[in-house]
């Protein structure tokens, strides 16, 4: 019998990536390594098999190619050797740049920010996170848009001479005007909401978690929560803002925020594009930096982040330093970051090490340095009620039921592991 015609499955193309870094007399080849590491990190979250890379040391950028025609033409040897498709740049690169690059190299050619577009792209889940991410790769490909169309624009000057590409490309300039106009207008209704859904929190104090990218802030959100978001060693793992009540004895409940990860060069329209995501971070009481302490750059991931985090909020918010990972490092390493950040805490998310301290930081952070307590004990236990009102500023007796005696007063938070300490004792947080 004869076969009939068989379509052969049409296989998933892997762009195979060349990352390419630049040397500035301003920024060490060591620094440049450490930078295209973390760009190997970001193709490779994007999809793309990385097969090479290269730094070119330079004393100023090109205006034309940003590294030099010579240069140019030994990358394109050489991606033609390796099988390249796809060439990525650690640095932003102007519409000529990327044009000339392109037609030296034959290839396509995108630099650090559309890399990093294309990320958020990929991981937006949520409406919200999709109409920022659209917005700002909009705001990004509006000055680019002319290489689009310049297989179709006449190459003569003068009047009568203007060709159908140039046509298309004011046509499509004004589309793209238009849509960020209403992507806008849209990201305007969601502020409205958050802001609504902020006001409802009746005063809950606000813990916001920020820091660089695959820092851990996830698994610290759901170690400290019922949360249970994606946490994944990945580079902009979570997009989307997640709110959930913190597991701890407190006045009031505290929520926590969990927000999308900075990183070195942040594009400022994607910042600027995530303004209502990034809300939430103005508006928290407390934000807790989060660091990768195991990271050989974390001082670097710390500087880029507080930039960031300056953009956002008012330097004088309250902040901690909290250093995670450290499980992965040995203990001279650890007592050397306490005597550095004497102030920070030091934490495993994944372990479960130090979180009853940073609660306790963020309790006192957030509620001050006395809470105001009810506590119950026993008529009979004498010693126990000594030890209550020893600990407790002016402490009033409201009343003795079942023998049962009832004491209202002030602790400092200092000392409030010593009354749940006490055999007995049933405290309740008063508003």
């Amino acid at each position: 019998m004869k076969k009939g015609f068989q379509y052969a499955p049409e296989e998933k193309l892997v762009e195979r990536a060349y990352l390419v870094g630049v040397s500035l007399p301003d920024s060490p080849r060591r620094v440049e390594v450490d930078h295209l590491t973390e760009l190997r990190q970001l193709a490779k979250t994007a999809g793309a098999e990385v097969v090479g890379s290269t730094i070119q040391g330079r004393t100023r950028i090109d205006g034309a190619t940003f590294i030099g025609p010579g240069k140019a033409q030994l990358i394109r040897t050489e991606c033609e050797r390796l099988g390249v498709n796809l060439l990525i740049f650690d640095a932003d690169l102007s519409p000529a740049q990327a044009r000339n690059l392109e037609k030296i190299l034959n290839i396509n050619v995108i630099d650090r920010t559309e890399l990093i577009l294309d990320i958020f792209a990929r991981h937006a889940k949520t409406q919200q996170a999709k109409i920022q991410v659209e917005l700002a790769q909009l705001i990004y490909t509006l000055p680019r848009l002319r290489k689009l169309w310049d297989h179709l624009s006449r190459q003569q000057g003068g009047i009568g001479t203007r060709g159908p590409g140039e046509t298309q490309l004011e046509v499509d300039r004004r589309r793209v005007r238009d849509r960020i106009g209403r992507l806008r207008k849209d990201l305007q209704t969601f502020s409205k909401r958050s802001e609504v859904v902020r006001e409802s929190r009746n005063g809950c104090p606000v813990v916001a978690l920020v820091g660089y990218t695959n820092t851990g802030k996830s698994t610290l959100m759901n170690a400290i929560t019922d949360a249970n978001t994606l946490a994944e060693n990945q580079l902009f793992a979570t997009l989307d803002t997640l709110t959930r009540k913190m597991k701890a004895k407190t006045v009031a409940p505290v929520l926590v925020v969990d927000t999308v990860g900075f990183i070195r060069r942040l594009p400022h329209h994607l910042v600027e594009s995530f303004r209502a995501t990034l809300s939430d971070i103005a508006k928290a009481d407390l934000c807790l930096h989060v660091i990768d302490a195991a990271h050989p750059a974390f001082v670097d991931q710390i500087d880029a982040a507080d930039h960031t985090l300056e953009g956002i909020k008012d330097s004088d918010a309250g902040k901690i330093y909290v250093f995670n990972k450290i499980d992965l490092l040995g203990e001279d390493k650890i007592q050397g970051l306490r005597l550095r950040y004497p102030d920070a805490v030091f934490i495993s998310a994944a372990q479960g090490d130090g979180l009853e301290e940073l609660k306790q930081r963020i309790t006192k952070s957030v509620f001050g340095k006395t809470l105001t307590v009810e506590v119950k004990i026993r008529s009979v236990d004498g010693k126990g009620i000594a030890r209550v009102k020893s600990l407790l500023r002016n402490p009033t007796t409201s009343s003795v039921e079942n023998g049962v005696c009832v004491f209202k007063g002030v602790i400092d938070t200092e000392h409030m592991k010593r009354l749940e300490s006490l055999r007995g004792v049933h405290i309740r947080y008063l508003l």
